[in-house]
């Protein structure tokens, strides 16, 4: 079955995920798909893994890897990995199974003096689950903060208990502690 792995670590993931083939990119262009192509098409007996990691996929590269998603040859599985579900188009999330793998080892350091509108999308664009920013809110009290500054996240906090979309809240921290500094 091929799937999607979301994850905040390539090096790890691409450490534990059994693969024959690995495609790492940091944008996978249609060049690449055509190189995929000929890997998958290769006949095979038992199964093969196709792993295929980029921090960007170029939109006409995922229409290109659309069809052998949909029509994978014999004992062919692919696996994409990405940062994000956002950076892939809808028909190919459609096509595959979901799982995320989030390891501890990179915890989001924000630094309080230094958000730029970068580092907000940044973050923004990661899939990050109510109790991961949750952990981000944790880790952003134990910072040196101002009385005003304690106020935005306490009230961020409440939001997210209240349900309240936690990346919006995020979103709304982020830029408050921006325009703060």
């Amino acid at each position: 079955m091929n799937k999607l792995i979301i994850t905040n670590d390539f090096q790890k993931a691409i450490e534990e995920i059994p693969h024959n083939e690995l495609f790492l990119r940091d944008e996978l262009k249609m060049e690449d798909v055509q190189d995929i192509k000929r890997t998958a098409y290769i006949a095979e007996k038992n199964k093969k893994i196709i792993l295929i990691a980029a921090k960007k996929y170029n939109i006409y590269a995922q229409n290109a890897l659309l069809k052998i998603l949909e029509e994978s040859p014999k004992n062919i599985e692919f696996i994409v990995l990405a940062s994000s579900k956002h950076l892939l188009m809808d028909t190919i999330l459609s096509r595959l199974a979901l799982e995320k793998r989030i390891y501890e080892s990179q915890k989001a350091d924000i630094k309080i003096d230094n958000i730029t509108n970068e580092k907000i999308l940044e973050l923004l664009q990661k899939d990050l689950e109510k109790e991961e920013i949750l952990a981000i809110l944790k880790e952003l009290l134990k910072k040196d903060l101002n009385e005003e500054q304690l106020k935005i996240l306490n009230d961020a906090v409440m939001m997210i208990e209240l349900n309240i979309d936690p990346k919006a809240v995020l979103s709304l921290i982020m830029l408050s502690l921006k325009v703060k500094q």
